[in-house]
């Protein structure tokens, strides 16, 4: 709904020194259009992706038709800074299932390294005022997530982030790897370079989840095969794995089909369960992310730029049927990938066991 963000987090595309932010922002008659062609046919909207929902002027009316059009779940991410009570009741009016706080940290260091120029006192006022707004409403929903971008200065936390947000009465949490953009000066805290600690972390993590009845997604561990290379890093273009074929990975290392199996779980894709996968990503057949201003890309990890629609000139429909989205379903069946595909961007979008997927690369605009 917007391109916007109070925080430059530092591993995030708004901390890049030549991003320059838009005050592009969808308005209520391109929202209405968006709902009624999608909701209605959607069983999970995000009122958010890579950026803060919190401070879209039209948010309380997207919250409102996602109850009048009878969404069965929908739900944003959000660095909480910009909620307020107003925010906080009416997402309880409409019974928002499911609300996630990003955080990327478990202590008042990490937290203001990672997520500037975020205070933690002032993360955890906003934690309170959850709960306080809920507790007067008698308000069972919005359920309360957290997630948490995985990095060396973060790793050693994960266990006392599950223990801090299950006191906060989180009910489920979601770690994922970071993934390095060029430019951002990060490549050393990437954890492809520390497979190991990183899988004692969340093995500890994991285990601190189950006796606390707190649901954790994590990333699949990396292989031990791994632990040998650790420490090097490793370009896209250079990698062994860097080529069209990255996402599937080598022989020996993790199951195609689990390792797909557990992407559609974690972002929620309805895409039944199987033995045999033969695609090796589900996005453009299950998901479509809509632009501020209209445009279309075929997932929220889209770097390349190049946009698949416009709802402001095109139905749903056209846009769904089109040339664009048609050409990257038959080039992920036949395994034709992009660049923007094969190193795709977002390392938990990757394979752990392939470093292709954690290397860094420049955001590029193509066409």
């Amino acid at each position: 709904m917007v391109n916007r963000c109070q925080l430059r987090c530092v591993m995030c595309h708004f901390a890049h020194p030549d991003f320059v932010e838009s005050d592009m922002e969808m308005d209520r008659p391109l929202l209405e259009k968006v709902a009624s062609e999608l909701f209605p046919l959607a069983h999970d909207v995000v009122l958010s992706s890579s950026a803060e929902p919190l401070i879209a002027k039209e948010l309380p009316r997207a919250l409102e038709l996602c109850r009048e059009y009878e969404v069965p779940f929908f739900h944003f991410s959000t660095n909480a800074m910009a909620l307020t009570e107003k925010i906080m009741e009416k997402v309880c009016e409409v019974q928002m299932p499911v609300m996630t706080v990003s955080a990327d940290g478990a202590s008042k260091e990490t937290f203001e390294k990672i997520r500037r120029p975020a205070k933690w006192g002032r993360f955890l006022s906003k934690l309170a005022l959850v709960d306080r707004v809920k507790e007067r409403l008698g308000s069972e929903y919005p359920k309360l997530s957290a997630t948490c971008v995985l990095m060396r200065s973060n790793i050693e936390e994960a266990a006392d982030f599950v223990r801090l947000f299950a006191e906060h009465g989180v009910s489920d949490i979601n770690f994922v790897h970071m993934g390095v953009l060029g430019g951002l000066g990060l490549e050393n805290e990437t954890l492809s370079l520390f497979p190991q600690l990183s899988n004692e972390k969340i093995a500890e993590a994991k285990s601190v989840a189950q006796e606390l009845g707190v649901g954790l997604m994590a990333p699949m561990p990396f292989p031990e095969s791994m632990y040998e290379s650790a420490g090097r890093e490793e370009e896209a273009a250079s990698s062994d794995e860097g080529g069209g074929q990255a996402i599937v990975g080598s022989e020996g290392g993790i199951d195609v089909c689990e390792f797909l199996e557990h992407k559609n779980r974690e972002f929620n894709l309805a895409v039944t369960s199987r033995e045999e996968h033969r695609r090796m990503c589900y996005f453009p057949w299950y998901y479509i992310h809509v632009n501020p201003n209209g445009t279309v890309f075929p997932c929220g990890h889209w770097f390349e730029f190049s946009t698949f629609g416009d709802f402001t000139k095109q139905s749903f429909g056209e846009i769904w049927t089109g040339p664009e989205f048609t050409e990257l379903r038959r080039q992920i069946r036949d395994l034709e990938l992009r660049p923007v595909c094969a190193n795709c961007t977002i390392s938990g979008m990757g394979r752990p066991d392939v470093l292709a997927s954690f290397s860094r690369r420049e955001k590029q605009r193509g066409g």
